[in-house]
């Protein structure tokens, strides 16, 4: 019998962002600080060679990726939920805190003014990461992605409630594994881990 490898994917969230912190980034297409830029590579470093970056296309993965040896994979789906009127404002900053309650606490219901819906968003993620695993042959892979990208991605592989999307800690430049065996669950190696 054959035997059939894994595929290992390692989920970092990028680095330190250029601009205010502590904001709804979102959408905003920022680049990496260059303490960001350190942060990326000192995780790189720490993964070693793999087979393929895939990246989300906002600046702060996808010009890392692009700096990258490997080859390099556009998933335009694993993009940042678009925060619409919150976009690069603080919490603050909103004006209907009723909504942002329902952000940290229901998300599945959440939508802000002329954003995008956390259900479209949920789906558009998980969706895009069913075709990529299916897609190709490399056996080690980097996705580069957003906080609330990853944390949709291990809710729907550990079968999280979405009201316990936030008890799941992403760190800036964090490093996630999830070994993925065909005709099995996906299984989660290690979350939030740092490169130092």
């Amino acid at each position: 019998m054959e035997m059939i490898e894994a595929i290992t994917v390692d989920l970092i969230r990028h680095g330190e962002v250029s601009g205010r912190k502590h904001v709804a980034r979102g959408s905003t297409d920022r680049p990496l600080s260059d303490e960001g830029w350190q942060q990326m590579q000192a995780v790189k470093d720490a993964i070693g060679q793999v087979d393929q970056i895939a990246t989300s296309p906002l600046k702060r993965c996808r010009l890392f990726a692009e700096s990258c040896d490997e080859p390099m994979f556009l998933l335009p789906a694993m993009q940042e939920i678009d925060f619409g009127d919150w976009e690069d404002k603080s919490a603050d900053e909103i004006d209907d805190q009723a909504l942002l309650h329902c952000f940290f606490n229901k998300p599945i219901h959440f939508q802000a003014p002329n954003g995008e819906a956390f259900d479209v968003f949920s789906q558009r993620v998980v969706e895009a990461w069913q075709t990529w695993l299916d897609t190709g042959t490399e056996q080690h892979r980097i996705l580069l992605a957003h906080g609330c990208v990853i944390r949709v991605l291990l809710a729907h592989i550990l079968a999280i409630p979405h009201e316990n999307f936030w008890s799941l800690v992403i760190d800036t430049a964090s490093w996630t594994r999830v070994s993925c065996l065909q005709g099995e669950k996906p299984r989660v190696m290690f979350i939030n881990r740092s490169a130092g």
